[in-house]
């Protein structure tokens, strides 16, 4: 018991920073908002309430011929991509939060409907890792990553 009590006394006090049960709540509601928000189809501007507005935020999704980074990129990108639905609706199911002091990271299922212009209806049905990053006091979206969830 003495040298676990003296390893635990030895480590950075930053390497002791335990998960708050506020925190993963908070985790969970920026990442349903960001669902939510999935349903708006604008110019990309509703994403402004859940990314981080910031230069080093990436996207890869399951058509991305190459990682979106930055902001900028990212708004342009969900302006364009909104242009093809006329109804979107994407929730995650299976999810699991882990906090590590300001980085926070998502695994779980994107399940839903997607309502194209062309008329056709596409299952979504992907894996999904998304990265939040505590800023001024707000988890925001600093990456998402989805590719198709093997059969």
């Amino acid at each position: 018991m003495l040298a676990l009590t003296t390893m635990l006394v030895a480590l950075p006090a930053n390497r002791l920073v335990a998960q708050q049960p506020s925190d993963v709540q908070a985790v969970k509601a920026a990442s349903k908002t960001f669902y939510s928000t999935l349903s708006v189809l604008d110019d990309g501007s509703a994403m402004e309430r859940v990314w981080a507005r910031t230069s080093y935020v990436t996207y890869v999704g399951p058509q991305s011929k190459s990682v979106i980074v930055g902001w900028d990129a990212q708004k342009q990108y969900w302006g364009d991509f909104n242009k093809r639905f006329t109804q979107r609706t994407v929730s995650l199911v299976d999810d699991r939060v882990h906090i590590n002091g300001n980085l926070a990271w998502e695994i779980g299922v994107e399940t839903g409907q997607a309502h194209m212009k062309d008329g056709t209806i596409r299952k979504v049905d992907w894996i999904v890792t998304n990265v939040y990053e505590k800023l001024g006091g707000q988890w925001l979206m600093v990456s998402h990553h989805v590719q198709p969830r093997p059969q």
